[in-house]
């Protein structure tokens, strides 16, 4: 903990006085750190290189995250972004960029609005994710869609964005496509293959080495010894760029639906360093709803294929399709949220590589209670349930099927100027 909370006033030198930008209405700096209060109860953690679901293995009192939140106006229509995440274990440096981009907004001329961001940045994914930080309003752990996002998913290169806005008498429409362009996020769908499904708070940063189980296939003589014991996911491999496309449509502050195809068009058989190329590619539908009673509804669903290696006529040595849904429903009560999440996911080994049977089947229950004291203070108490059905367990004389489940309180400090 002393070597998290040493990165934190690290983060906090970091922070630029207000005189750094001219238009210090738009500079926006927003720091916070989660205190944790966590029981625990499952299989070792994969953060420690073995198969479980959850983040933690241990109970106690933890310094879940610290981060750094920087959105200034470099001129009238140019926007910079930066985000530092900062966390106590082994993975990686103590402090680290998740995000760092531009954004080019032009002054709009027509019903036409437009974009460009470049650098690195989430894709529009996430419906829990919305605060700074890439923090969530409405639970403490993500969703088994939006963990996987931020382990291994980043944009790394330029996005295009078109919007339009169609208003009448009571009704405001607004149209959108996001087309991007990037690289260096070719070893995606290593994780998920060789770990699976996760639930858990943590993103990963771009010098983070993630591990892997030492499954058989990658130890010394197996079929894929050439991988390293861990992912580098934003790494470039194959010097290819991927591209993803999204199209959104929002109805006033009633209704929000997304839709996107993303194919990272990486080479399954290049490999660098200790770091594959694996050819992934998905679709993802999302959905954000009012509800009558002030019910928030959330819901997203994932579905795609990662392949990797040499390919025998058209079989690959893995070659995994997966897919993972949930529902979330919110209600905010003044100062208090309650919050309830329940999602399945998948996972089907097409490949008949021995020893590397990477099926999977589960079900997770999450139910979540904020408390906002103020805009720095909250608290909140959250109860995580998953249960999965793994094959490649077996490999390391564990039953096939397990339930993890984790009680979490946590402080939650916000700090914003």
């Amino acid at each position: 903990m002393g070597r998290l909370l040493t990165a934190c006033l690290a983060a906090c030198a970091m922070l630029p006085p207000p005189a750094w930008s001219q238009a210090p209405s738009r500079q926006q700096v927003t720091a916070g750190i989660d205190l944790a209060l966590v029981k625990t109860s499952g299989l070792e953690s994969w953060t420690e290189g073995s198969v479980g679901k959850l983040r933690y293995d241990e109970d106690g009192l933890i310094l879940s995250r610290a981060f750094l939140d920087y959105r200034a106006g470099l001129a009238d229509t140019v926007d910079v972004s930066v985000a530092v995440e900062i966390y106590d274990d082994e993975l990686g440096s103590p402090l680290d960029v998740t995000e760092a981009y531009l954004e080019w907004r032009p002054v709009p001329r027509s019903a036409n609005r437009y974009r460009i961001k470049a650098g690195a940045f989430y894709p529009r994914i996430s419906f829990e994710n919305t605060e700074p930080g890439w923090g969530s309003p409405y639970v403490l752990n993500s969703s088994t869609i939006n963990t996987w996002v931020a382990e291994e998913v980043r944009t790394v290169g330029a996005e295009f964005s078109w919007t339009r806005r169609l208003s009448s008498p009571g009704v405001r429409h607004e149209f959108g496509v996001q087309l991007a362009a990037y690289a260096a996020n070719d070893p995606i769908g290593t994780l998920l293959t060789w770990k699976g499904w996760s639930a858990h708070d943590r993103q990963s940063r771009f010098s983070d080495r993630l591990p892997l189980p030492p499954l058989p296939q990658i130890q010394p003589g197996g079929v894929l010894a050439s991988q390293a014991p861990y992912t580098t996911p934003f790494r470039e491999v194959d010097n290819r760029i991927g591209y993803y496309i999204n199209a959104e449509w929002r109805f006033g502050n009633r209704l929000q639906a997304r839709a996107m195809r993303y194919d990272n068009r990486a080479d399954p058989e290049a490999e660098r360093n200790g770091q594959y190329g694996w050819y992934t590619e998905f679709n993802h539908l999302g959905l954000k709803a009012a509800l009558p009673g002030d019910v928030g509804l959330i819901a997203q669903w994932m579905g795609g294929t990662t392949v990797m290696g040499s390919p025998t006529g058209d079989i690959y040595p893995v070659d995994v399709e997966y897919d993972s849904r949930f529902v979330l429903l919110s209600r905010s009560f003044d100062a208090h949220r309650l919050s309830l999440r329940y999602e399945n996911f998948h996972a089907r080994d097409r490949d008949m590589t021995p020893d590397d049977d990477n099926s999977e089947a589960g079900l997770a229950w999450t139910a979540s209670w904020r408390y906002r004291f103020s805009d720095r203070l909250s608290v909140a108490t959250e109860w995580l349930s998953i249960k999965t059905s793994r094959a490649s367990w077996s490999y390391f004389d564990l039953g096939p099927t397990a339930t993890e489940q984790q009680l979490q309180l946590s402080l939650l400090v916000r700090f914003a100027r």
